[in-house]
């Protein structure tokens, strides 16, 4: 009865881990309204031009133009793991989507978009820091995504381990959510730790401001509900029968 009851929890926690994990990975992947609401970092441009930082005709006529053409700023910018967005409200476009292509690298976006005559004015407005370091952020994004990706498989692996009824099952599972956990822990860690330095880098920079956004509590909120499965998995493993029951 206490394996079951074990069982039980450990599976309802692992998924929602798997469940947390997968819409992590479904931000910004298509324009629904689930994906678009999803995403890990949010960079707030609607204030630069009342600040002073860049006049107010470098933002796009036409927020739903097409990413990375030139063609303007958009008013904010949101980045998920395979992608990222930029628009007004619901007026937005996206920028190449594939596997891994959500690289945080704001400032390389920025340069992309901004009229070719403010670009100047763009890179004297940020110019240091861990902001407009693209092969810093990038690198360690990428790193950063692969753990996520692992954890996500991880967590989903844990769950369907969790059916086979076996004592050995539930070793393994405890094992695999160990892992996963661990993934998930320091990709939703490195996200954190870019992201503030990124953030606090540009805090003099007037009407920019850079958010942490949903799908980073979401990685954290998975982390936590794959680590808090293991004990449960261990005691079922303990207190269970050898064979199925």
């Amino acid at each position: 009865m206490v394996a079951k009851f074990c069982v039980g929890i450990s599976e309802l926690l692992a998924f929602s881990a798997m469940v947390l994990a997968i819409l992590v990975n479904m931000g910004q992947i298509s324009q629904n309204i689930v994906a678009r609401n999803i995403y890990y970092a949010e960079l707030d441009l609607s204030g630069v031009s009342s600040g002073g930082a860049l006049p107010a005709n470098v933002f796009a006529q036409n927020q739903a133009a097409p990413e990375l053409q030139g063609q303007g700023l958009k008013e904010t910018y949101q980045w998920g793991l395979y992608n990222f967005c930029g628009g007004a409200g619901n007026t937005r476009s996206c920028g190449p989507r594939g596997f891994g292509d959500g690289r945080f690298e704001p400032l390389q976006v920025l340069y992309a978009d901004i009229n070719q005559q403010y670009q100047t004015q763009l890179n004297q407005t940020v110019s240091e820091g861990t902001f407009a370091d693209s092969d810093y952020l990038g690198r360690f994004s990428h790193a950063a995504f692969w753990l996520i990706f692992i954890g996500t498989v991880l967590a989903g692996l844990t769950f369907l381990l969790g059916f086979l009824a076996h004592r050995f099952a539930f070793l393994v599972a405890a094992l695999v959510a160990l892992l996963g956990a661990a993934a998930l822990g320091a990709g939703a860690a490195i996200f954190t730790a870019i992201l503030v330095k990124a953030r606090d880098s540009i805090a003099d920079v007037a009407g920019a401001q850079l958010h942490l956004t949903n799908a980073l509590w979401m990685m954290w909120a998975a982390f936590g509900a794959l680590t808090l499965s293991i004990v449960p998995f261990i005691i079922s493993c303990c207190t269970g029968r050898s064979e199925k029951y």
